[in-house]
């Protein structure tokens, strides 16, 4: 690359301070941070000093108006997505977008016009589960027919979110505006992974919750996924669990399994011997912002796409409209 892309950063709340901004510092050869806004000048202020003194502003149009930005990392709640991405893109910049892609599949479909429309911009949604180092080691082994034919995938997300939680308290996932809930915020994370593991998900039903209205219409869900390889997931999610912790993946081949819990990947092949990884990055965070930056500088396509963002938000979307029932997604 022969010189950093200069990046805009649009909003600078608890998000953009704990997961992007060390991002930010790592992929440093390659993305140089020139500005950063936000509606409280406070944060703006605080984001700036934490960065080494970096132009801020309130409000997005004067970064939007510098010629010198190249690109914007868009880190606000998922209901204002669409208008500062239509409001970065007029301005000429490229896109990065913290997921989900948007609140209601209405919002999403304006997100791919908009990405349709601006074909010479890189537009791209922070899955940061696509880039992790642990699903890249997974999809690996099974690419490398190793294991065979996947048939099963079985993951158990169950914790507790109280709502004085900084990443919750804010309010915006139980908006009207927001009527996926905590499950459509979180729940793209899985769904990526199960995509990215297992082919296109093609029919899904889901039995959603209810237990604490602070987190959203939406606060847990048992989800049934049928996918193009002929595979099937179970994901059962939950964020108000008062007596039980449980993060663990299982993912079934003909010739080995592979586990994950959150810190360990261990594959075990068809003879009983197992390889075992720790956890070594950010969760995919770094990387992310690197795919970006090298897809600005080359032009090619990234497989994080406003499209694939759809297609994550997709089995979560349609089977909350429909609880309990089949709906098919081709």
């Amino acid at each position: 690359m022969s010189h950093p892309v200069k990046l805009g950063l649009i909003g600078c709340g608890v998000a953009a301070r704990e997961l992007h901004w060390p991002a930010l510092q790592a992929a440093a050869e390659e993305v140089e941070l020139v500005a950063v806004c936000n509606r409280t000048a406070q944060k703006a202020q605080h984001f700036s000093a934490m960065a080494g003194g970096v132009d801020w502003y309130v409000g997005w149009e004067e970064l939007l108006a510098r010629p010198d930005i190249e690109a914007v990392d868009i880190v606000l709640p998922a209901t204002e997505n669409l208008l500062a991405t239509r409001a970065a893109l007029k301005a000429g910049k490229h896109v990065l977008v913290e997921k989900p892609l948007a609140p209601t599949a209405e919002q999403a479909q304006a997100m791919l016009d908009l990405a349709q429309a601006w074909p010479d911009r890189v537009t791209m949604v922070a899955e940061n589960f696509r880039y992790a180092a642990v699903f890249e080691r997974m999809r690996n082994w099974l690419d490398s027919g190793e294991a065979g034919r996947p048939y099963a995938l079985n993951w158990n997300a169950m914790m507790l979110m109280r709502e004085d939680n900084r990443y919750i308290s804010s309010g915006w996932r139980a908006s009207e505006a927001f009527p996926g809930g905590l499950v459509l915020d979180a729940g793209v994370h899985y769904m990526a992974v199960v995509r990215d593991l297992l082919g296109d998900i093609t029919r899904a039903t889901a039995s959603p919750s209810q237990i604490n209205p602070h987190l959203g219409r939406y606060d847990g869900a048992a989800f049934a996924l049928q996918t193009a390889s002929g595979a099937t997931a179970n994901i059962n999610l939950y964020f108000s669990v008062a007596a039980h912790s449980e993060w663990r993946l299982v993912l079934l081949a003909e010739k080995g399994s592979a586990t994950y819990d959150g810190r360990t990947l261990i594959i075990t092949d068809a003879s009983g011997k197992a390889r075992e990884w720790r956890r070594d990055d950010d969760d995919g965070y770094a990387s992310e912002l690197r795919a970006f930056t090298r897809a600005i500088r080359s032009g090619k396509p990234v497989s994080s796409s406003f499209a694939a963002g759809w297609r994550d938000m997709l089995p979560i979307v349609r089977t909350m409209a429909a609880p309990g029932e089949w709906v098919d997604l081709r």
